[in-house]
């Protein structure tokens, strides 16, 4: 379970919201819970990329030799140039 991408991306993502909140409450002791919570945010941030890409699934069309761009939404035709 801590290993799972979507997890990972929930539980930093709520972490970061109750940073936030607290941090705009305005409170004395949210304040000093919200500056506790900054320090330990870029292990958590770290832990949340290092999961995804160690352990995240892609489900899109793979790159053949000579491509350059990766969009699978659109074709390589109608890119168009810079």
């Amino acid at each position: 379970m801590l290993h799972r991408p979507t997890f990972v991306a929930w539980f930093v993502s709520a972490y970061l919201l109750a940073y936030v909140i607290f941090l705009v409450a305005g409170n004395d002791l949210l304040l000093m819970i919200a500056e506790v919570m900054l320090l330990f945010s870029p292990l958590f941030i770290c832990w949340m990329v290092y999961c995804v890409i160690r352990y995240g699934i892609f489900n899109g069309k793979e790159l053949q030799e000579e491509e350059e761009y990766g969009y699978s939404d659109r074709p390589t035709e109608k890119l168009g140039t810079w």
